[in-house]
């Protein structure tokens, strides 16, 4: 199976660290936010179509769409509202929607400078959070709305939908947030400063499951915000992707230790996959066909099944670099991915062999 498997992993929680604790404890206290410099308006959009380039890698077809002006890095790419992916276009400091067809539309934040990173949908909206202020925001309608997360900088790199129409966030200020569909955000704080949670997925059991770079920890968070957390033994995984796999595990991308993971709902047993990999897996989302997908820091997006088998799909950077930091299901049922260095984002198309 090529897996380095550690069984019996004991689980430590983020306000008590202690070997061998199985038990959601309450962290700190949660705060509501509190007024801050965030900003609505409804900006004027900018419409673009994105040139298609065509190409075949073992067995499958990708495409990669590239814009007319190179704005630089997009992070978290998801589905969403209208039926179109939608992008936190971090260097542009803007919400980009682009159809499955290379249609794109940005709409720029009102806080300038603001940086989205992190993107899902919640409620009949899009929630993004901003890493250069201190607002999370909205846009529906082409209308934006920020809220104040009660923090001197949002520094966020991973949101997902929650239970309740809820929206789920990871901030470097060591914590997680919740938004409602009204804009209301409490933030749960970790007592431990060496905790930096990194990305965040819906899991079983309405928890959200949340995959931290330093420290080689995951964990889960309730609705009401109890925190369980487990030691993987795997090292720093500075990774920027955790699903829920078709066999009910939590699937992470371990990038700091080449390899990914996968982490009974339990605890009990971390499976770490290490071979079939050229380069370093850094996001991973579920497919619709049982699989799990994969980008890596180089051109490469991938497929690893729930038996830890990986086939890998190189393709052409044509500008040069390609590292795959967001990943997701496109509304069409094909795999898609965004290029964490230009205006640039790909399909991988399904199925493949």
């Amino acid at each position: 199976m090529n897996t380095r498997a550690t069984n019996s992993i004991g689980a430590t929680s983020t306000c008590t660290i202690a070997a061998g604790l199985l038990a959601a404890v309450a962290c700190a206290a949660p705060w509501d936010a509190r007024a801050g410099s965030c900003s609505s308006g409804k900006p004027t959009p900018i419409t673009e179509t994105w040139s298609a380039s065509k190409m075949k890698s073992n067995g499958a077809e990708i495409i990669i769409y590239s814009g007319p002006t190179d704005r630089g890095a997009q992070l978290q790419i998801t589905s969403g509202i209208e039926k179109s992916l939608w992008v936190a276009s971090t260097s542009a400091s803007a919400i980009m929607k682009i159809t499955t067809k290379g249609h794109a539309t940005l709409y720029a934040t009102p806080t300038a400078n603001a940086s989205p990173e992190a993107i899902a949908e919640n409620g009949r909206a899009m929630f993004f959070t901003e890493w250069n202020s201190p607002c999370a925001g909205s846009i529906k309608g082409g209308e934006i709305k920020e809220y104040s997360t009660g923090l001197s900088q949002t520094m966020s790199t991973g949101m997902a939908g929650g239970p309740q129409a809820t929206s789920w966030f990871v901030t470097d200020y060591h914590g997680i947030g919740k938004i409602s569909a009204k804009g209301k955000i409490k933030l749960f704080s970790f007592p431990d400063e060496g905790n930096q949670p990194l990305a965040i997925t819906a899991g079983p059991g309405g928890n959200m499951w949340f995959l931290e770079g330093v420290g080689p920890n995951i964990g889960y968070i309730t609705p009401s915000g109890k925190v369980t957390e487990f030691n993987t033994g795997l090292g720093d995984s500075y990774g920027f992707g955790i699903a829920t796999g078709s066999d009910g595990r939590i699937w992470f991308a371990d990038n700091g230790n080449n390899s990914i993971g996968a982490i009974t709902a339990d605890g009990a047993t971390v499976s770490d996959y290490t071979a079939g990999f050229t380069g370093d897996p850094v996001s991973i989302v579920a497919g619709p066909d049982g699989n799990l997908y994969f980008g890596e820091t180089t051109a490469v997006v991938g497929r690893i099944t729930t038996a830890g088998v990986v086939t890998e799909f190189p393709f052409t950077a044509s500008e040069g670099t390609f590292p795959i930091l967001g990943i997701t299901v496109g509304p069409d049922g094909n795999i898609w991915f965004a290029n964490n260095s230009h205006s640039q984002v790909g399909v991988l198309k399904l199925p493949v062999k």
